[in-house]
């Protein structure tokens, strides 16, 4: 029963992100307030449901719902849209939805290719450092999404001239220096993590070397900002590939490199 409860909600929280890009799309092209706020409002809904679906994960599986593909899925679809809604808490930031919101959905359609089955928390990983690391890796890369969508947006304000170009820009540099905050804790937590279990800070894994060219992009964006000014087009090209290198550490390691981590221990 509680299996098809849960099938339900993670099919409605599709639903209603594909409903709000539409709308966000709408009130996008049209220039309405009134549509993006109608669309926000569509976006609340599905977040609400989405929350209702991680929790019954959390609570039929009696662990936090990121130990398999499927779950790490959906709850970093979950904490994009948490991110998303604490920045739009300002109305005139809510058009990013429509760049937003199809990074989340693309993520539920994702999720719908992978085994929903519940995995047993194996021992090892119990500890709270792992799950820390997990959460931060999640956190990272939530802000990280704003920062690519922002600066998506900011490119096309750019071209067409458009007034609102500088607060994307900024949105972007804003999510950028958190989710490199976050980024950094979750490689230092994985690091004691691994030397805990295995006696190695660091092995040079494929997962753990692409999360670290992450963390390079990362670090570039900010110094580039803050130190030799760069705003704009060059930044906002330079966040593009940061989250490149984060899809290529997220999925494309595990498909087209051998390393001994699994995308449920993703660095």
């Amino acid at each position: 029963m509680l299996e098809k409860i849960e099938l339900l909600l993670f099919i409605l929280v599709t639903g209603f992100y594909l409903a709000a890009w539409v709308l966000y799309l709408l009130g996008w092209k049209k220039r309405s307030d009134l549509q993006v706020n109608r669309a926000h409002r569509v976006l609340w809904g599905g977040f609400i449901l989405h929350f209702l679906l991680v929790g019954l994960r959390y609570y039929r599986a009696g662990h936090l719902p990121f130990l398999s593909p499927f779950e790490f899925v959906i709850t970093f679809a979950f904490l994009v849209i948490l991110v998303f809604l604490l920045f739009s808490v300002k109305p005139k930031n809510r058009v990013l939805g429509a760049f937003l919101v199809p990074v989340a959905l693309s993520l539920m359609l994702y999720a719908t290719f992978m085994a929903r089955a519940i995995e047993p928390e194996i021992p090892i990983f119990a500890g709270l450092m792992l799950k820390a690391h997990v959460i931060t890796v999640l956190s990272g890369y939530a802000f990280w999404t704003i920062t690519f969508a922002a600066s998506v947006y900011y490119l096309y304000l750019a071209k067409t001239k458009q007034e609102q170009s500088s607060l994307m820009d900024q949105m972007a540099y804003k999510a950028a220096f958190i989710a490199f905050i976050f980024h950094t804790i979750s490689i230092v937590l994985g690091s004691l993590w691994a030397d805990q279990v295995g006696g190695q800070l660091w092995t040079w894994d494929p997962k753990e070397t692409w999360s670290f060219i992450t963390w390079l992009v990362f670090l570039s964006y900010l110094h580039a900002r803050f130190t030799h000014n760069w705003s704009g087009t060059r930044a906002a090209i330079l966040a593009i590939v940061g989250f490149a290198t984060l899809v290529f550490t997220y999925v494309g390691v595990d498909y087209l490199l051998p390393h001994m981590h699994s995308m449920r221990f993703i660095r």
